[in-house]
């Protein structure tokens, strides 16, 4: 089987236990060759296609000033912020605006601004917004399968074959996600988007585990007036390299049938399969 073949493999057999756990769901494409595909789907299937991942923020020309005015501004999620920041000597030491030596830890109360969110949606609008995350499921798939791959055995060592190694990066990144949230609308002042995206990063770093990745999103999106990808690099981004968990947690927005924010925790390598084999073979002597 080639590469394409092992990973949309691999894809469908995610997506049909996923469904199967929520509520036996009716077969979407990423599992059922009868189902009718989202239309026109963006960033594949030419030279040109745009990637889900190695985004560089766009840094503010006062990175101090805007550090401070961040911290100040979101004065009481402080505790959040020293809980997942790996030590206290980090770029947001710097800060007058926050203290990262106050001991680690959160409290879950009607009195913090994060949230405990499940893992897939529950109550009243379960079924709506699981019909959400097929969509956007559905169309992830239209967009690895739009990738042309060669038919040859993949290489990671080869950089040249573009197209092998985006389809590769793209197919693993999808298949890390173990968390997904549906925003019917952002809240006054992008609220429920920055407490979302926070709370799933607490979520990951504290309990996740490497390769762990949470899907969030925007079902509403379209009817808003804002800017997704300056959002994200002003409000989770870059606050992340600030507390020293730029190279921890990956963050990515994008549109795939709708408009999402994808958090990954500690994405490891590429696998390689010379290593994969040996460790077969030494497990089986």
């Amino acid at each position: 089987m080639n590469l394409k073949g092992v990973t949309l493999a691999l894809l469908s057999t995610q997506a049909c236990a996923y469904v199967q756990h929520t509520n036996h769901r009716k077969p979407t494409a990423l599992y059922g060759k009868e189902t009718n595909k989202p239309s026109s789907p963006r960033g594949f299937g030419n030279s040109s296609m745009a990637k889900t991942y190695d985004f560089v923020p766009v840094a503010p020309v006062d990175q101090q000033k805007a550090m401070d005015d961040f911290f100040k501004t979101h004065a009481e999620w402080h505790p959040l912020f020293a809980s997942i920041a790996p030590r206290s000597e980090v770029p947001a030491a710097a800060s007058t605006q926050i203290d990262l030596t106050v001991e680690k830890g959160i409290v879950y109360d009607d009195e913090a601004p994060w949230v405990k969110l499940p893992n897939i949606p529950s109550g009243p609008e379960k079924e709506s917004q699981m019909g959400t995350i097929a969509l956007v499921l559905d169309s992830f798939q239209t967009a690895l399968t739009a990738i042309p791959v060669s038919e040859e055995e993949f290489n990671t060592k080869d950089e040249e074959d573009n197209n092998d190694l985006q389809f590769l990066e793209e197919g693993r990144r999808l298949l890390v996600l173990q968390r997904f949230q549906v925003i019917d609308g952002v809240g006054s002042g992008n609220h429920d988007l920055f407490r979302t995206c926070w709370s799933e990063i607490h979520c990951l770093v504290s309990e996740g585990g490497e390769d762990t990745g949470s899907l969030i999103i925007l079902d509403e999106f379209d009817h808003l007036d804002m800017d997704l990808a300056c959002f994200v690099d002003a409000n989770i981004r870059m606050p992340l390299q600030w507390l020293g968990m730029g190279d921890l947690v990956e963050v990515a927005s994008f549109e795939r049938g709708k408009n999402c924010v994808r958090l990954i925790h500690q994405l490891g390598a590429i696998p390689s399969l010379e290593d994969r084999d040996d460790e077969l073979a030494a497990t089986f002597e």
